[in-house]
């Protein structure tokens, strides 16, 4: 009897099957001519892209440890919205990868060649991009950093590129050097073109490493240099890993007109500057780039710090977050941030120019506060924080010896707080509210004065200071507007400040122009200052009409009471100012002052038609005599404990109690007297 054969099992048998099924398909597909499949090939990677594909010829070459695909005459379209023409066109496109690491699920190519290819990427308004390959719809989510697997051999023998990005206001032509050349060493890779940037001229040249034969296990090393207009970037640096951008080192300095025109080359909203000159070194990691060693200069002020942004954001926002310290800081500097002594840009059209220019120091418009407009819908494209401090700071007219500020944006929601300038003696402080997240942004203001000593503003070549004590202040408004003129044209709130323990001295005259002491009946003596006990100043605004609602200064002998408006709109001045003797004085008639003028040239003179009658204390001090103790409370709680300042209402009232009235008999006629020529300043 002849014994059976043993019976093959069946997974052996599903084994066998799938093994001889991998032969025949690898056969066939090493024999069969691949160009009988382009067309539908190209109908599927057009579907899967949602662009146009064709393919001109194609071989692949199965039978090796290397497998390899060679692809001629390819190009890709772009999606209807972009109007027609191509994306890619690439005249030939070589791909070859290792077959023992594809075996074990991980991807390396032994060889990726592409010759003279052609790139044109498109950018609309909208934030559609042709480069965004399977969606037409803008991307929300930030973008990584391109990556590649693990590459052996490189080339790149040709090509051009083209942009056309409407978001970015960029336009650039560039070509790109060979890389390789038949019996020599392989070229540096060198990308270089032009185009414009906001419609200014712009240029890029970048050099790296040669891309043949790259060796992955070192760096890659680049430059490049930028000129953007009045902007200039230049970029000394390496990839850590070759093909893998999100890890890179680069040295960089900028430098420029204005530092708010890098918005288009970074996606930043940076402040207005005078001509800056920055260097630093930055490190990517991903989504993330960190830069220390921040040097340099913005106008005539140093610069030092570090910072970071962040990519990571769900919407794509960028995050800026920096510290900055200046070691001598020039105010003026500063002031240009907030678009003091900045042309106020546009046409007639009321359009931007390409580039800002750089702000002058000469006064550029007769009004005082800054016109410049911003444009805040830039910072609803990015949050920020930021930490200044300035050591020691140059000022002209106001000795200032630190300033400190830390600052938020968050969707568009811009918070200063706290904002401090030191000053020798006292400080101003407060905090800047924000909103620009609607088309009209709206801004709240809240400052303080905190025992500021007035004998610290002394004019050139005076040895005094005209007025001496310690002031209290407090400014706490609202208004909506794209510049600081406009706010304060719009602004409603209440501006107050309180001197308590001064004196006025006879140089307040002289900055006058004119007797402004002796004309408000000051000096009963022939003393050279008048002691003040209190000075109350508080102004309502209504749609930027500042209206005064106390007015007054009260001395040993004399009150001095006032009245009047300031307009922010047009910054025109129309105050009064006029004194009387605390007792009944037939011998003395006032002439009240009035200020006129703007803010920027005010002018003070004598009232001439109109002399001052001398009215009863009673008269005066019913004026007084108007409770202004939440003035007090309003700037500091504390002040309505001053003995002199709180003690003064009280003080009227009783007098307006004991002294009796005063029939139209006892006043003097008034006594005409020569006009006094304002004086400007």
């Amino acid at each position: 009897m002849i014994a059976l054969a043993p019976q093959i099992s069946r997974p052996v048998r599903w084994a066998i099957g799938v093994v001889l099924s991998v032969a025949l398909l690898v056969l066939a597909l090493g024999l069969m001519d691949w160009n009988l499949v382009r067309e539908p090939l190209s109908r599927v990677i057009a579907r899967h892209l949602q662009r146009p594909v064709t393919i001109g010829h194609l071989r692949v070459h199965v039978f090796s440890a290397t497998p390899s695909i060679d692809v001629q005459d390819l190009v890709i379209g772009n999606p209807a919205w972009a109007g027609g023409g191509d994306m890619v066109e690439l005249p030939r496109l070589y791909v070859a990868v290792v077959l023992s690491h594809l075996l074990t699920g991980r991807l390396m190519l032994q060889a990726l060649e592409l010759d003279n290819p052609s790139v044109s990427l498109i950018e609309d308004q909208g934030g559609r991009a042709n480069w965004n390959l399977g969606a037409d719809e803008p991307k929300q989510v930030p973008h990584k950093p391109a990556t590649f697997p693990p590459l052996r051999h490189f080339a790149l023998r040709g090509g051009s590129l083209k942009i056309d990005d409407a978001l970015a206001q960029l336009t650039f032509q560039g070509t790109v050097g060979a890389t390789d050349h038949s019996g020599g060493d392989a070229e540096p890779f060198r990308l270089q073109g032009q185009g414009t940037l906001n419609k200014e001229p712009f240029k890029l040249t970048f050099e790296g490493s040669a891309l043949l034969n790259v060796q992955l296990d070192r760096p890659y090393r680049f430059q490049a240099d930028v000129d953007a207009g009045p902007s200039s970037v230049k970029l000394r640096g390496s990839i850590a890993r070759p093909f893998d951008l999100g890890a890179v080192d680069a040295d960089i300095e900028l430098q420029g007109e204005n530092l708010a025109n890098l918005y288009y080359l970074t996606n930043l909203a940076l402040p207005l500057t005078r001509p800056y000159k920055v260097s630093l070194h930055a490190h990517r990691d991903g989504n993330h780039f960190a830069f220390d060693h921040i040097e340099g200069r913005l106008g005539n002020s140093d610069v030092h710090g570090d910072g970071s942004v962040d990519l990571a954001s769900k919407d794509g926002r960028p995050t800026l977050a920096v510290r900055l310290t200046s070691h001598a800081l020039n105010l003026g500097d500063l002031g240009v941030a907030v678009g003091a002594n900045v042309p106020e840009p546009g046409d007639k059209n009321g359009k931007y120019p390409a580039q800002i220019a750089a702000p002058t120091p000469q006064p550029i418009s007769p009004l005082l506060l800054p016109t410049f407009p911003f444009q805040f819908d830039r910072l609803r494209a990015m949050d920020a924080t930021m930490d200044f401090n300035a050591e020691s700071v140059q000022a002209q007219k106001v000795p200032i010896r630190n300033v400190a500020f830390k600052l938020k944006l968050d969707h568009g929601n811009l918070d200063i707080d706290p904002l401090q300038f030191q000053l020798p003696q006292g400080k101003l402080y407060g905090t800047i509210e924000l909103n620009a997240s609607a088309d009209v942004p709206h801004t709240s203001l809240d400052l303080r004065l905190s025992d500021v000593h007035l004998d610290q503003f002394k004019p050139k070549n005076a040895s005094d200071a005209p007025v001496q004590g310690v002031m209290q202040g407090r400014l706490h408004i609202e208004g909506s507007g794209n510049s600081v003129h406009a706010i304060a044209a719009d602004a409603d709130g209440t501006l107050s400040a309180v001197i308590t323990h001064g004196e006025i001295r006879a140089a307040f005259a002289e900055l006058a122009g004119i007797d402004v002491v002796r004309g408000l009946g000051l000096l009963l003596t022939s003393k050279d200052e008048v002691p003040i006990r209190c000075g109350v100043a508080e102004f309502e605004l209504h749609d930027g009409d500042a209206q005064t609602q106390h007015l007054l200064a009260d001395t040993t002998d004399v009150i001095v009471t006032g009245d009047g408006r300031i307009t922010l709109g047009d910054e025109k001045l129309d105050l009064n100012l006029r004194g009387q003797p605390k007792k009944l004085r037939f011998d003395r008639v006032r002439a009240p002052i009035n200020v006129r003028g703007t803010l920027r040239h005010p002018s003070v003179s004598l009232s001439a038609p109109a002399l001052a009658k001398q009215g009863a204390a009673a008269a005066v001090l019913g004026a007084v005599a108007t409770p202004f103790a939440a003035v007090l409370a309003f700037i500091d709680p504390g002040l309505a404990k001053n003995a002199d300042c709180a003690g003064l209402t009280e003080e009227a009232e009783q007098k307006v109690a004991q002294t009796p009235p005063v029939t139209q008999a006892q006043l003097p006629v008034a006594q005409a007297q020569p006009p006094v020529a304002q004086a400007q300043h």
